[in-house]
């Protein structure tokens, strides 16, 4: 029998096993923080996309013409009916499916070559949307891709619009208080000259000859005086915000239509003769019900709009002064064939300040006028004429809507038509 053989010892084996052994390790190793890692990579990736998915701003990944990817956000705000456009280009400004408008402002990114933001209303809605764009690098060569962010901005819009109504309420009201300050002085001056007409009108009428043959235009200057007196106070009182006290007066429309019509007819002679335009005058108001209001504001208010008209016509043309009574309300209304009223400014013109006649106007008469109506218990208001021109509507309650309207009219009436007469 021959004998065991002992294992032949081989240095070199010994030492590839433990290096074996030893990469073993190290891989193992590498597992498991290729596992961990992996771990975290879809963590990461859960919560990226559970808070995509519960943002309340949208989010959209475009590429060239394609939406690629979208969250749900922004799947509910490309549902919802109508049509975005850029704010500030509500009127002439295209108007696009929320698609559109990030394909738009992802061009515009691209062209621009940086991020771009921009604000969208949804039309016949308070939305509004920020739209933030920016370009995802790619490899060079390869078509870029665009983020479109789309963050719900409608509560903050909503509030600087606020801020904004309340500064311009806030200068409005310093201009008003400067204003004051500076009509406190000049109705001192001003009443200071109209007690020296009142003075001199009563030295004139106690020339009982003089008087007799011109009693309807000493009338005339005493009530203009007058009327001139009340306005500046009411000016001051205007100019300072402090509240008219509501008037107790009733009037009957019929009698201040055809007192200020007295009082524009001359003008409107005198510049008709001076610069050689027809202006003509007519005047269809019958006999109407009693209404509250003051006789001297109320005359006031149809003597400017009969101005403006005037004013509204520099070729000439015809005023036309109307009224009727109709259910619980009596209709007055001054129209005239000018130029009219741009549409856009058809909300602003009853507007403290605001004026279109330069530094021709005050831009106070027809906020005055607004409010004296408004004390009546009326209202007034403005529109185009489709013939051209201006057409203004005031419309006053009826003190009692039972009482009789009375077909003919017991004032003076102007004359239908023609060329002013002086009175």
């Amino acid at each position: 029998m021959s004998p065991p053989r002992r294992p032949v010892h081989i240095p070199f084996v010994s030492e590839l096993l433990a290096k074996y052994q030893q990469l073993l390790r190290k891989h193992e190793a590498l597992v498991h923080r290729l596992e961990a890692r992996n771990a975290e990579h879809i963590t990461t990736w859960k919560l990226s996309s559970w808070a995509l998915e519960t943002t309340a701003s949208g989010l959209a990944l475009l590429r060239g013409n394609m939406l690629q990817m979208a969250n749900r956000r922004w799947h509910a705000l490309a549902q919802q009916p109508g049509r975005w456009c850029r704010l500030g280009e509500e009127r002439e400004g295209p108007s696009h499916v929320l698609r559109d408008v990030a394909l738009t402002e992802a061009r515009a990114a691209l062209d621009a070559g940086g991020p771009r933001v921009a604000r969208y209303q949804l039309q016949g809605g308070e939305q509004y949307l920020e739209l933030r764009t920016d370009l995802i690098t790619e490899a060079p060569g390869a078509e870029s891709r665009v983020l479109v962010l789309a963050l719900d901005i409608t509560e903050q819009v909503l509030a600087e619009q606020e801020l904004a109504r309340a500064r311009a309420a806030l200068a409005e009201r310093e201009h008003l208080r400067g204003l004051g300050e500076m009509a406190a002085g000049l109705v001192h001056d001003l009443n200071n000259t109209l007690n020296a007409m009142k003075l001199r009108l009563d030295l004139i009428q106690r020339d009982t000859v003089f008087a007799e043959r011109q009693r309807g235009n000493l009338d005339a200057l005493v009530r203009i005086v007058s009327d001139a007196t009340t306005r500046v106070h009411h000016l001051q009182d205007f100019a300072r915000q402090a509240p008219e006290p509501r008037p107790g007066e009733q009037v009957r429309l019929t009698d201040v239509v055809h007192e200020a019509v007295d009082i524009v007819r001359d003008d409107l002679e005198h510049r008709s003769a001076r610069e050689g335009v027809p202006l003509h005058l007519e005047v269809e108001v019958p006999s109407l019900p009693l209404v509250n209001g003051s006789a001297t504001d109320l005359r006031y208010v149809l003597i400017n709009l009969m101005l403006n008209a005037r004013d509204a016509m520099p070729r000439g043309g015809t005023i036309r002064v109307r009224g009727h009574a109709q259910s619980a309300q009596v209709v007055l209304t001054v129209a005239d064939e000018g130029t009219g009223i741009p549409p856009e400014n058809l909300h602003s013109i009853f507007r403290p300040f605001f004026t279109t006649k330069g530094d021709k106007g005050t831009g106070l008469g027809l906020s005055m006028a607004y409010g004296v109506v408004s004390r009546a218990g009326g209202t007034i208001t403005a529109s185009n004429r489709p013939e051209g021109g201006a057409l203004f509507t005031l419309t006053f309650p009826l003190l009692s809507p039972s009482a009789p309207v009375q077909r003919a009219s017991r004032g003076k009436r102007a004359p239908a038509r023609g060329k002013p007469r002086r009175g």
